[in-house]
């Protein structure tokens, strides 16, 4: 199988769009049409169909996708193995939620490095459900999530909390401002959904929704608005007045975990980095102020 044809098969499928698909990959677009049709020739069934100019997947063309994606990251995970000398063989596949990556982990990977002896890391930002997938199917060593799958195969270590404050850029903002004064809902994933459900008498019908802390704080601070927000994050803004605390509103916790697949072949030498994991401290990088 020529890995091509799926990277091709991949990309039409994220696009819908044949010629983008052929501008992201730098191909013609008459030489995308040529890799589908061999792969269809080779797999023996369409996998794609157009109706209206919309590019759609077909039945078997959407069960070949979570293949087509496991294929390709394994072959990845294979020319990682042979590059890697044995003297540094410490490899991490690491997946997590984009809200996790911005508020503390991107800041955690360089420690990671200078601690670890050799180790080469491969990182990946995707749902929660995306997640569990890629490591169930071997594509990622570990995943850092809000809310860990409920799987037997796989072990679940808490490695620390985030303390999430409601904050707003005009002071004394009460619970029933917040229509007026703009919600921007950040997912802090399913508990948390449910605990901000609770907190209001109505649905508010948020004016950003994002999954990444960073865009929020951003969205505020030129906006305005009122978020659920690290504490870490927001402390420097608290302190200079640019932000405050809506004071009725109480501030919720949420446990991080780092899951692994305890049956992997790497699972012994995933332990250290777990620990090291554990004894981060769970704060988004340095502010500056402006």
């Amino acid at each position: 199988m020529n890995t091509e044809l799926l990277r091709t098969f991949l990309e039409v499928s994220k696009t819908r769009h044949f010629g983008q698909a052929a501008e992201n990959l730098c191909l013609t677009q008459s030489a995308v049409s040529f890799r589908i049709r061999q792969l269809e020739e080779i797999i023996g069934v369409p996998l794609f169909t157009r109706e209206r100019n919309n590019i759609l997947l077909t039945p078997s063309g959407d069960r070949l996708l979570p293949h087509a994606e496991n294929i390709l990251a394994s072959w990845q995970l294979a020319l990682q193995d042979v590059a890697v000398s044995s003297g540094q063989d410490i490899q991490l596949a690491l997946g997590a939620t984009s809200n996790l990556w911005d508020t503390f982990l991107q800041a955690i990977l360089p420690k990671l490095a200078q601690q670890v002896e050799g180790l080469h890391i491969r990182t990946d930002i995707s749902s929660p459900q995306e997640l569990t997938r890629a490591l169930l199917g071997g594509r990622l060593d570990m995943i850092v999530v809000l809310d860990p799958p409920k799987v037997v195969e796989v072990e679940t270590i808490k490695i620390g909390h985030i303390e999430l404050v409601c904050v707003a850029n005009t002071p004394q903002a009460r619970i029933e401002d917040m229509e007026n004064i703009g919600h921007i809902f950040v997912d802090w994933g399913t508990a948390f959904n449910l605990q901000h459900a609770r907190l209001f008498p109505r649905p508010v019908a948020p004016i950003l929704h994002t999954g990444q802390s960073h865009i929020a704080l951003e969205f505020l601070l030129s906006h305005g608005g009122s978020a659920f927000l690290p504490k870490a994050l927001v402390t420097p803004y608290l302190q200079e007045e640019r932000l405050f605390m809506m004071p009725e509103i109480h501030s919720l916790s949420r446990d991080v975990y780092a899951v692994y697949n305890s049956g992997s072949r790497r699972a012994e030498s995933l332990r250290p980095i777990v620990d090291l994991l554990q004894k981060a401290d769970l704060k988004p990088t340095s502010h500056t102020p402006r």
